[in-house]
């Protein structure tokens, strides 16, 4: 059972008798090159079908009617008409709704779960999906029109019943006493009620006025009563990792990190997919993502690095579908630690921070460094990012305490400046050498800076769940395209917000922009609060990041701004 696993942690350190033998150039440069000799490598690298390391789920396959696969994976044909392959970098921690936490759980509910909203894949506008049509009734009442005569995949019918009650699920704080991490919803909108007018309405009801109900209704899984009523530890733990919805797919079989196998539902609701099996892998390593592609045992692949786009775009099997997505990529910094309290200091690691150079070496020149957390169309027109200033950071540091010992190393009085680094390896672009780039680029400053890398497991089911990391952490967080939605990442209620920042000034300016309905007093408040957050760095600001998919010719499919991938709008080529 996932609940029983351990996680294993590796912690990687340089040392400064290693960091010493190489100058900056050649630590970016072997990085950038290791992508390159990694293609090599994988040749030598466990083929993607190799034994399972851990055993399905018996809940899971009970429900699929089969018997638990505890030897090896099913052979991921992806030339197959009737099957796609999906590999992540990483595996679920829990496919809950009200406790998933990443976008890799996200991605593999949208196949199994109806969500009450959608997003246009081109325009990102929000378009129906379960919820029909949306009417704001006063201000702080809206109506939802629902799909008629659909099910679950338990048999259960779906009416405004069932649909209120996993808008209200979703709302919760607590579900069987555990905090949950979409609370936000509750935070983000003033969530009151969600009760059934008629057959075909549901009506909630909200504290104060909010503007962004239909965007945030995008994410909320509608889930059956006859599952997730009883809030039971043992029931928790059977949805975990046993969902049950009213999606195009329905869960077959979970080996953990191995694959999940999804089969499609006859009794879906909505359009046919393609596909009658969609198998979703965790594969942490991009050379092997790519090898699988070029073998056509993938039909997409995430996180391809910059520079390998090319390798890509030039296989015979495969292609890369890049966009520019919202994720914002940072270096949290938690402001509750007393080294990092002052913000001179938050603002010298960000002048410190060489991201043309980590751009140019790591990233292929594809990212720009983030110079306003707030996606299109709500970027204030002035924004600007920091700019790579070693004289300036050290100056300011100097002027909050902090002045070079004999030693080279920043201290104030006693006390040296010493921070930890938490980082995941594959979850993102370049993640780590992101992390091994900081790192440098602060002892540049004079810091002494440990680096911890960990196993996603780890880093988000038990880390940032329960906020507290180490000094540092670093993270992508998106993509959402409200506005609202990316400063509450900052908020000091957010769930995975673990800086601390205390900033008084933003959190009553976040207040008023909550219950505002006015479009330009909204982005006015938005400017305002991203005015503060740039003065007063809760993060170190790395960059947005630029989305490559690999993807196979044989399959019509395009990458999504929002990072959402559902098979279901995937077609044969």
């Amino acid at each position: 059972m996932l609940a029983r696993r351990k996680a294993l942690v590796t912690m990687h350190h340089i040392g400064p008798s290693f960091r010493s033998q190489l100058t900056r150039r050649q630590l970016l440069g072997g990085l950038a090159a290791s992508a390159t000799v990694s293609i090599l490598a994988a040749c030598q690298a466990p083929s993607p079908n190799a034994p399972a390391a851990s055993n399905a789920t018996p809940a899971a396959a009970a429900q699929a009617g089969s018997t638990p696969n505890t030897q090896q994976a099913p052979a991921t044909n992806a030339g197959s008409a009737g099957q796609v392959v999906v590999m992540q970098g990483v595996d679920a921690n829990t496919l809950d709704p009200s406790f998933r936490n990443s976008t890799p759980e996200f991605n593999i509910n949208a196949h199994i779960f109806s969500m009450m909203t959608w997003r246009d894949a081109t325009s990102l506008k929000i378009t129906p999906e379960f919820i029909q049509e949306w009417k704001l009734v006063d201000d702080l009442t809206w109506d939802f029109k629902i799909q008629q005569g659909a099910k679950f995949h338990d048999g259960s019918a779906i009416d405004a019943e069932a649909v209120a009650f996993a808008i209200t699920r979703y709302a919760k704080k607590t579900i069987g006493g555990k905090p949950t991490i979409q609370g936000t919803f509750t935070d983000l909108t003033g969530f009151q009620s969600a009760t059934p007018v008629d057959a075909t309405t549901v009506r909630m009801k909200t504290a104060g006025p909010s503007a962004i109900v239909p965007d945030l209704l995008s994410t909320v899984e509608l889930v059956p009563p006859s599952q997730y009523s009883d809030e039971s530890e043992a029931n928790l733990a059977k949805v975990a990792t046993t969902p049950v919805g009213s999606g195009a797919y329905k869960l077959a079989e979970w080996v953990k990190d191995d694959h999940i196998t999804l089969e499609a539902f006859d009794g879906y609701w909505g359009p046919k997919p393609a596909f009658k099996t969609v198998i979703i892998k965790p594969v942490p390593e991009l050379s092997t993502r790519v090898l699988a592609l070029q073998n056509g045992e993938a039909d997409v692949i995430v996180n391809v690095a910059p520079d390998q786009a090319a390798v890509v775009d030039k296989s015979e099997r495969g292609r890369i579908s890049k966009v520019a997505g919202g994720r914002n990529i940072f270096l949290g910094l938690r402001c509750d630690r007393p080294q990092l309290a002052d913000k001179r200091v938050r603002q010298a690691l960000n002048y410190a921070f060489n991201f043309d150079a980590a751009n140019r070496a790591l990233l292929n020149g594809a990212g720009t460094r983030t110079k306003t957390i707030l996606n299109p169309p709500h970027e204030p027109p002035d924004a600007k990012p920091y700019t790579y200033d070693l004289d300036k950071a050290k100056a300011l540091m100097a002027d909050a305490g902090w002045k070079p010992g004999s030693d080279g190393v920043l201290q104030n009085g006693d006390q040296k400046f010493s921070i930890v680094i938490d980082a995941p390896s594959g979850r993102y672009i370049k993640d780590k050498e992101l992390a091994q780039a900081i790192q440098q680029d602060l002892e540049k400053l004079g810091a002494q800076v440990e680096l911890r890398v960990l196993d996603w497991s780890v880093y988000a089911g038990d880390m940032l769940n329960k906020r507290n990391p180490d000094d540092t952490y670093f993270i992508g967080l998106g993509s959402p395209f409200t506005g609202q939605e990316e400063l509450n990442y900052i908020h000091k209620d957010f769930a995975l917000n673990s800086t601390y920042w205390p900033n008084p000034e933003f959190h009553q300016l976040f207040d008023q922009l909550k219950s505002s309905l006015d479009a330009t007093k909204r982005q006015d408040l938005m400017n305002q609060m991203w005015a503060i957050a740039f003065d007063d760095p809760p993060w170190l600001y790395v960059w947005h990041q630029v989305d490559f998919y690999g993807a196979s010719k044989r399959i019509a499919w395009d990458a999504r701004a929002d990072e959402r991938i559902r098979m279901s709008e995937a077609k044969l080529a």
